[in-house]
């Protein structure tokens, strides 16, 4: 027996081990996910009689809970163990567990291509590497503090450029003068003060007169006086508050901190950031009679609920720094001449709320430059990207009057759109993912030529690695998004090594320890989204109105009459598509005695019409949801409306508390759950998959519980335990009920966000500024070179077809 193998599994448990590879062996299916090999595990202990010391503390257990892929072929057997939270070694061993060795990651694509395409491969493949061009960027070495980049990258500055204090010097003071609002200059003037030296002098002078001044002094009143020793506006609006900044510029320059590195960015240069673009293209972006459309989701609450909140915060702020600067924030998407009942035909829409926050929106043209009329699924959108990033700068040019200061991507699409941004402007890109699509349709790498027609993965999967890899920060919602967990795979970590077979090979597709990750968790919209028991706070109009709706009005976009109005509510709301899985809940509920005796199930979803629908899959979703209820025969306990507008989504889950009920949210995976926090603040009790970020806001069994979606039957097993503990205890109900409340206000607030949000523009932007900037040229050459001879290549090709 090879050495390597008795190193992995004890020599007593070889003979099971080998037992168990011939089980697999003989079975059909030859790839096997974690889930599968551990339910194979499980299927070999149950066969052979083996006890729970086996089972959970065997050596081959505790090897095999961390494969995350196994393929078997004739002779061997190739393993992706990942030994460590994004750390993998790949193993290739002989189906009788004889010999076994340790091999390269491109040896382990090649292997995985062969054995899907049964050796259809078109020659040697080109492969892809980022990797060697992150060379100028400091690396992680714990994986607990992924996901925390800006703490590292603050401490790395301080440790490292402020040991060399003349180039620092030189390098602040170069990053604090080029601050300009609107052509006005800001701090500094550099035509006045030559140097960093004379800044210092200049600032001693200044701070020894301001401080024989009244701290409450406004600005104006001491503003000529700074402005002939080279003060600009910015420094505060006090003369206190000017003092304090001043002081603790000159404290960084001699004993500089992380902290107080981030202190001074966040406040000094509060101006730099005030600009925002956000990009959105896909799907219908309004605010009215949108949710619930084809492409249209959480990801318009986030953003809309985002602008608010960033145009407070940096209201507030702005107000601090002595200028008289209103933030504007404009959302690019996408113009829709057939717009149906919705505003995407209206080229500039104010969002409600907010004093000078926009969604402006830019038609898809052709390759003659033809405005594209009609709705495209998000996955057919490339061919028109390059020319609406073109209209998308001349567009935010004219608006601002000049370049944003920071722009953020959203989703495949507004990422890549926001990159393309970046380069042509010269601007601050953040990153945010909310769903990578790679992790979330299985097996979507390997059998891309399948599926190419439907979803086109080749550019979806090109522009992620793309914008992944190009952007100044990425922000996450939670750590699992980028790193996973100790058994599972981050969505991030997906991209580490992956390959399209006869198309390209990832050896390296984004370096999970750069100091780009920060997790910021959103909140939600506390006038919305406040406890049942707040009753002061209730419309009682609105109230009577949805009661109505939820329960027993009868129209023509309705599905269903409730039999028993007093069981308990189950209640969820998503679009109707393959991975939201609400099809899955209908089935999970007719399979279940206890919940058809005990509940009804209420979900708002798309439409209850196939014809009214534009989108192939909610088609098929809404077809086998009807087949579902006539199967199970569910009339009288299932009630299906369309979906909700955003802003009475709010009463809707305060009346299905009022009624004892839960919300469940089943679907297969979810990068986040923006529906998950909204219920939970409404005090509704929640069930939520296990599958991704709801991991990070549900504490299983106190705020809420996890449901593995994997199947209906397990679906609807965790279900009536919850249903059977609230018969048995009358104080269960409430007591998860309020942890749901404590849970949401202590750890997921808007202006948490918002800070951190600009406080990271800020600091990445000094980083850009000072070091990255030369340090990302072969990153950017190599990027273009994929850009235009893959990704743009590929898209011109699909939009000939």
């Amino acid at each position: 027996m090879h050495g390597l193998m008795k190193s992995i599994i004890p020599e007593a448990e070889m003979m099971d081990f080998k037992e168990f590879l011939a089980m697999l062996d003989q079975q059909e299916k030859t790839f096997l996910l974690r889930n599968e090999i551990i339910l194979s595990f499980e299927e070999y202990c149950d066969v052979n009689g083996k006890d729970d010391d086996f089972r959970t503390g065997s050596g081959m257990y505790a090897f095999l809970r961390k494969v995350q892929e196994m393929f078997i072929g004739k002779t061997h057997t190739v393993v992706m163990h990942r030994y460590a939270v994004a750390r993998y070694r790949f193993y290739r061993l002989r189906n009788d567990a004889e010999y076994m060795e340790e091999i390269s990651v491109p040896t382990f694509l090649n292997l995985k291509d062969k054995h899907v395409t049964k050796g259809r491969t078109e020659g040697s493949e080109l492969h892809l590497d980022f990797l060697p061009f992150y060379d100028f960027s400091p690396s992680i070495r714990d994986t607990k503090k992924v996901g925390n980049g800006i703490r590292f990258l603050s401490r790395y500055l301080c440790a490292n450029i402020f040991q060399n204090p003349r180039e620092w010097k030189r390098r602040s003071f170069d990053f604090v003068k080029l601050h300009k609002y609107n052509g006005q200059q800001l701090l500094v003037n550099g035509d006045v003060i030559e140097n960093f030296r004379h800044c210092i002098e200049e600032m001693e002078t200044v701070i020894a007169w301001l401080k024989a001044q009244n701290p409450e002094t406004p600005y104006g009143e001491v503003a000529a006086h700074l402005k002939r020793h080279g003060f600009e506006p910015g420094w505060g609006n006090t003369v206190g508050l000017i003092i304090e900044n001043m002081e603790m510029l000159e404290e960084l320059i001699n004993e500089p901190t992380d902290v107080m590195l981030e202190t001074f960015l966040s406040r000094v240069t509060l101006p730099m950031i005030s600009k925002i673009a956000i990009l959105s293209p896909h799907g219908w972006f309004g605010q009215e009679n949108v949710l619930g459309k084809p492409d249209t989701g959480g990801q318009v609450i986030y953003i809309l609920d985002q602008v608010r909140a960033l145009e407070r915060y940096l209201k507030e702020k702005l107000s601090l720094t002595g200028l008289d600067v209103a933030p504007e924030i404009i959302v690019i998407t996408r113009l829709i001449p057939e717009a149906d009942d919705t505003t995407c035909d209206q080229r500039k829409e104010k969002i409600h709320n907010t004093d000078n926050g926009w969604i402006l929106r830019i038609p898809f043209r052709d390759q003659n430059y033809n405005v594209v009329p009609h709705w495209i699924s998000r996955f057919h959108i490339y061919p028109y990207l390059e020319r609406f990033a073109d209209d998308a700068e001349a567009e935010l040019l004219r608006e601002f009057e000049g370049r944003p200061d920071l722009i953020i991507g959203n989703y495949t699409d507004g990422n890549l759109v926001a990159t393309l941004l970046s380069d042509k402007m010269d601007v601050i890109q953040c990153t945010i993912a909310h769903a990578l699509e790679k992790t979330k349709y299985l097996f979507s790498d390997l059998y891309w030529e399948d599926m190419e027609e439907e979803y086109n993965f080749s550019l979806q999967f090109t522009a992620d690695i793309l914008a992944m890899n190009k952007s100044d920060f990425i922000i996450t919602s939670t750590t699992q998004e980028i790193v996973g967990t100790e058994y599972t795979m981050g969505q991030y970590e997906s991209y580490q090594f992956f390959s399209l077979p006869n198309l390209y090979q990832v050896v390296s597709g984004i370096d999970l320890f750069a100091p780009k990750f920060n997790v910021i968790p959103p909140g939600v919209e506390e006038q919305i989204y406040f406890p049942f028991y707040q009753h002061e706070k209730r419309v009682n109009h609105k109230r009577d109105a949805w009661e109505n709706r939820l329960f027993t009005d009868m129209t023509d976009d309705i599905h269903g009459m409730l039999e028993d109005q007093d069981r308990i509510p189950l209640f969820t709301m998503a679009r109707l598509d393959k991975i939201k899985n609400i099809t899955g809940l209908i089935e999970a509920f007719g399979i279940s005695k206890t919940l058809r005796e005990k509940c009804n199930l209420i979900f708002a979803a798309g439409t209850i019409h196939v014809q009214e629908s534009k989108d192939a899959e909610e088609q098929a979703q809404i077809r086998l949801a009807y087949e579902l209820i006539n199967k199970y025969r569910l009339h009288g306990s299932v009630r299906w409306l369309p979906s909700i507008p955003k802003l009475e989504t709010g009463e809707v889950y305060r009346i299905i508390a009022d009624h004892g009920g839960a919300f469940v949210q089943p679907a297969l995976f979810e990068a986040f759950g923006l529906t998950i926090l909204e219920a939970m603040a409404a005090g509704l009790p929640t069930l939520a998959t296990t599958f991704g970020g709801p991991q990070e806001i549900i504490v299983e069994g106190e705020s809420g519980f996890l449901l593995n979606t994997s199947s209906p039957n397990l679906i609807a097993k965790t279900l009536e335990q919850f249903v059977n503990s609230c018969r048995e205890d009358p104080d269960f109900w409430k007591r998860i009920s309020e942890k749901s409340i404590e849970r949401v206000r202590n750890h997921f607030t808007w202006r948490l966000y918002s800070e951190r949000l600009i406080n990271l523009a800020k600091l990445y932007g000094f980083w850009r500024f000072t070091v990255s900037a030369q340090g990302k040229y072969k990153m950017d050459r190599y990027c273009e070179f994929i850009y235009h001879f893959l990704l743009k290549k590929r898209a011109q090709e699909l939009e000939a077809e």
